[in-house]
Parts: structure tokens; C-alpha cells; sequence
């Protein structure tokens, strides 16, 4: 899967390990994601997700991200700007430690290695079942994750999510809620390691349009995907 490939390519900057993560204040991602989590859905959780799945159309943010090891050892930081419009539209532009750039534009993902200079395209139905999809996307959460709130001593509502496919790149997911929109999200892959991610100068509703999220492939620059 290229969107698999797409982040063991983020990982390589120190030692090993990545999980996408909007960052919260879990010292440690085993203590929670190897918690017993049930079956059951929370209906005040998944109430409140379609409520901001309703009243967000569009969303742009600024962000820190932390990628730590499975002994909560700190791998690698980055930082860039996260776009979202709904449906099925998001972009990361990562400018440290190295200028990567993610988009979604309806049908496929791209990514951009700028130091390679190479293009991945790869069918956005990949990402179907990630966070990304889901903060993006449509339909009903309980329809790819069991959700629940989660416990939170930071002043913001935690809902967790896992997987309702077996075949999900990651083992639980966790996003951090103020003031009705999104400040954070953690994942933790099958390895338990972590990323955690951190929004900042969050912007809902600005007016993004689909034109925002077009890719064309610079001149030059060796493309890699579906019609290869």
C-alpha cells in the first residue's frame, strides 16, 4: 500500500518507528492502547464526532509532530501545515526536518518527496479506514471504528477510536477536542509505537475551495503510481 510506504519514508530521519499522531499529554501510548476497550459504542462520542463531522467544512492548522519508539524514546519531530475540506480533501506540507508534501484531492493521494524528487500516487480507498478518512470523510463513525471518550487530564475531550478492520495500519487512535474542534491526535500502530501531533492557529471554515487541493506533478520529477 503506497500510503504504507509514505510513512516508513517519514521515519527515516533518526533511528525507527512512526505512527501518525496529533499530539496530546500520554506519557506513555501502552498504557492506554493495550487497555481493555470493549465492544460498545459510546453514543455521546460518536454524537459528538458526526457533530463536528456536520458543522466542519473546511480546516487549516499549523502543526508539531512526535514520533516516539515503543520505549517512548523520541525518534523524530517535524512540523508543517494541515489542510482539510470535506469530503475526502486534506494536505500536509511538512517543511522540517525535510519538505514533504501530502494531498488528497478527492481520488487520489499524492505524495511529494521533494529531496528525491519523486511523486507517489496511490487510490485514495487506501486510506479509507485511517483518521485522516475519517476526519475528511462521510457517513457514520460506528461505521469503520469503535469509539469512546477517553480519560483526559488536560482539559480537552479525548475520544478514542479503534478499528473495526483487522487489516487497519494502526491499533487505536486518539483525538483531542477544544472548543468543538480538533487540537490534537495520537496513533499507535501494532508495534505500539507512537506519533503524537499537535495543532496550533486552528482555522474552521475559512473558505478552502477544491482548487486548494490540486496536485500537479512538477516538471521533472519522477512519478510513481496507478496508470505506471
Amino acid at each position: 500500500m503506497e500510503f504504507v510506504k509514505y510513512w516508513h519514508r517519514l521515519r527515516r530521519a533518526t533511528t525507527n518507528g512512526l505512527i501518525l499522531c496529533l499530539g496530546g499529554l500520554v506519557p506513555v501510548a501502552s498504557a492506554w492502547s493495550q487497555a481493555d476497550t470493549g465492544d460498545e459504542l459510546e453514543p455521546q462520542a460518536v454524537e459528538f464526532l458526526e457533530r463536528f463531522i456536520a458543522d466542519v467544512a473546511d480546516l487549516t492548522a499549523n502543526f508539531e509532530q512526535n514520533v516516539f519508539d515503543a520505549d517512548d524514546e523520541l525518534i523524530e519531530s517535524s512540523a508543517g501545515q494541515f489542510l482539510l475540506l470535506r469530503p475526502d480533501r486534506f494536505a500536509w506540507y511538512y517543511d522540517t526536518p525535510y519538505e514533504l508534501i501530502v494531498v488528497a484531492d478527492g481520488e487520489s493521494l499524492w505524495m511529494y518527496d521533494v529531496e528525491l524528487e519523486q511523486v507517489t500516487r496511490a487510490p485514495l480507498s487506501d486510506l479509507a479506514s485511517s483518521p485522516a478518512m475519517l476526519l475528511s470523510g462521510e457517513g457514520s463513525v460506528s461505521e469503520g471504528f469503535r469509539v469512546r471518550d477517553a480519560a483526559s487530564d488536560d482539559g480537552r475531550r479525548w475520544i478514542e477510536l479503534l478499528p473495526v478492520d483487522d487489516d487497519s495500519e494502526f491499533a487505536s487512535a486518539r483525538i483531542a477536542f477544544s472548543d468543538g474542534v480538533p487540537g490534537a491526535l495520537e496513533l499507535v500502530d501494532g508495534l505500539s509505537q507512537l506519533t503524537r501531533i499537535e495543532f496550533a492557529d486552528v482555522d474552521v471554515n475559512s473558505g478552502l475551495r477544491r482548487r486548494d487541493f490540486e496536485f500537479d506533478p512538477p516538471d521533472g520529477v519522477h512519478v510513481v503510481g496507478e496508470d505506471d
